[in-house]
């Protein structure tokens, strides 16, 4: 069955669709309701994804068991709401549970037998941010597995907490986030509508942390953040701490409609039970950011996730720096490169650029290509919206 599924899904090219899901109720409810309309994608997914068939297997061995069952005991304490929103989408698709949280888990649990050896890692993301004279502009490139190509989604969500969810922490949300199938909302791209907009890039340090808080379900969190300090104290997860790695590109918009730029780069603390994190602000120069650390001087993995990084941004900064929207277009669809480029389009590669987001904080729409966005035309264009910005704490 996998077989004719991965043979299927390699036929099909790449398709231009933007799966769009507006969803309403409890975190639960929410999470089922994507699992029961999405199911094929998920299904889909889950077969065909050669990484979990690893996670699987280290799943298998005590020390990833012992580890799994670690960081969903911490998940279920810190974030007991998202589990449930993970329960829900497994039971709307009827998939196992395990497989869901063993994605979240990602590298937590893949190098859990691998005693830190130097190792191979594979990823790609490039972000950019520019102030512009009225406004300010985003762009990025969702890069992932090429077997993640058509099994994304778009969420947007209005959460409504239980009474119980309310006690255990929750609280209301709105957002929209694009998300690999089956998997968490919020590490990608996206806004919530208390002045957030958005992107992520995966970052790879050597040492993990198993039993520490995923990247996803810190992500996940950062979509009920209600200002640039309560982001930051997000990252931080003080207490516990993030137990691998990524890089949060943010636009904050204030009540004022003030906006600032930031990236934040969050890595594990080896020795302390919190996240080391480092936050930069851009006053007039462009955010630029791909998959590796820039400020934090951590010791990271080897392999194609570093030499891809390496090589998108000397091509991004041998681009004039970008003043403009265009300007943005035209640098996130360079294709130059034979083994890595910016917009990751290569049949034969192992990571692709599955679809490019521009968010334009002028007109407020956040546009999704799937081909390159300098030459073709967004397949959606959704509304921004920050209807909860008089309620924040801005």
């Amino acid at each position: 069955m996998a077989q004719g599924t991965v043979l299927c899904e390699k036929q099909l090219g790449r398709r231009r669709v933007v799966p769009v899901i507006y969803l309403q109720g409890s975190h639960y409810d929410v999470g089922f309701d994507v699992g029961r309309n999405f199911a094929a994608i998920i299904k889909s997914f889950i077969s065909s994804y050669g990484n979990l068939r690893d996670f699987e297997k280290e799943y298998k061995t005590d020390t990833g068991r012992n580890a799994y069952d670690k960081t969903l005991a911490n998940m279920k304490k810190r974030f007991p709401y998202y589990v449930k929103e993970m329960q829900g989408v497994a039971d709307g698709a009827n998939v196992p549970f395990h497989q869901l949280f063993l994605l979240q888990m990602d590298d937590i649990i893949g190098t859990i037998n691998d005693n830190h050896l130097p190792r191979n890692d594979t990823g790609g993301c490039s972000s950019l941010a520019i102030k512009t004279p009225n406004s300010a502009v985003l762009g990025h490139t969702e890069d992932a597995f090429s077997e993640t190509l058509n099994h994304f989604y778009i969420m947007s969500a209005h959460i409504i907490p239980t009474q119980e969810d309310r006690e255990l922490g929750a609280i209301e949300e709105r957002f929209s986030s694009l998300c690999y199938a089956g998997q968490l909302p919020g590490y990608t791209m996206g806004y919530n509508e208390n002045g957030l907009v958005f992107s992520i890039n995966t970052l790879s340090p050597l040492v993990l942390k198993p039993g520490n808080t995923p990247r996803t379900f810190i992500t996940r969190a950062l979509l009920a953040s209600k200002s640039y300090a309560d982001a930051e104290r997000i990252l931080r997860d003080e207490g516990l701490g993030i137990g691998n790695g990524f890089s949060m590109n943010m636009i904050w918009t204030n009540k004022a409609g003030e906006k600032q730029i930031y990236n934040a780069e969050v890595a594990p603390d080896l020795k302390g039970d919190r996240s080391i994190l480092n936050i930069h602000k851009y006053l007039d120069e462009p955010l630029v950011h791909t998959n590796i650390y820039q400020r934090i001087p951590i010791k990271e993995v080897i392999g194609p996730i570093i030499d891809s990084s390496t090589f998108r941004l000397k091509i991004i900064h041998d681009h004039a720096p970008p003043h403009t929207q265009k300007d943005i277009k035209d640098i996130l669809s360079d294709t130059n490169g034979i083994e890595f480029q910016v917009f990751q389009e290569k049949k034969d590669s192992i990571i692709k650029t599955i679809a490019a987001g521009i968010f334009d904080l002028d007109k407020m729409t956040w546009s999704i290509f799937i081909n390159k966005p300098n030459i073709s035309e967004p397949v959606a264009i959704l509304p921004i919206r920050f209807s909860m910005l008089d309620k924040s704490d801005q």
